[in-house]
């Protein structure tokens, strides 16, 4: 089995956010295929499962706990991980993958990171980074990372970000007849 993790923030509030890409892309695979997610409050996420082949996770904690939720998914389905985030080291739309790799400054993969001990999971790493030079300010520090994470896109951005939805999407589904050095290969 492959447990495939959206990352995000519990909430209505969050749902069209920059930071939410990973819980926008199971909603929209759960749109394409009547999937619905139960909340299970053991695994402290919203899951839904495809065929005994993929478990879809929304956890429930906040983002930057989010390994919490997938500690326990993965010691109850001992499956393969795949975690689909933001990425705002990426354009906006555009889509990468990874595998034993850092954080890469990003809370959400650390704390997945140190729940389990490891580093050997598959990402789907979504751009969220503006395209427009005059979105760029918006992005500086001291606190202009979580503002813009948390911000929702812009009209302009929502094509591109549509874009980034369905690659990821083709990505999962590839993963049904490859694996992850072949979706790298294939789709980086």
């Amino acid at each position: 089995m492959i447990i495939i993790v959206g990352l995000g923030n519990p909430g209505l509030k969050y749902s069209k956010q920059r930071h939410n890409i990973g819980f926008q892309v199971l909603d929209e695979i759960a749109k394409i295929k009547s999937l619905h997610f139960i909340e299970k409050d053991i695994f402290s996420a919203f899951i839904a499962e495809e065929a005994q082949e993929y478990l879809f996770a929304k956890p429930t904690t906040w983002m930057n706990d989010s390994g919490k939720s997938v500690k326990f998914l993965q010691k109850q389905y001992q499956g393969s991980i795949v975690v689909i985030y933001d990425d705002i080291d990426i354009k906006i739309g555009e889509v990468k993958c990874s595998y034993d790799r850092g954080a890469g400054g990003h809370n959400g993969i650390q704390s997945i990171i140190n729940h389990l001990g490891t580093t050997n999971f598959f990402r789907i790493r979504i751009g969220v980074r503006p395209i427009h030079e005059e979105l760029l300010p918006r992005i500086a520090p001291p606190d202009g990372f979580e503002k813009f994470l948390l911000s929702d896109f812009a009209p302009f951005e929502l094509e591109k970000i549509d874009q980034g939805i369905k690659k990821a999407i083709e990505i999962i589904n590839f993963l049904k007849i490859g694996n992850f050095e072949d979706a790298m290969n294939k789709f980086n």
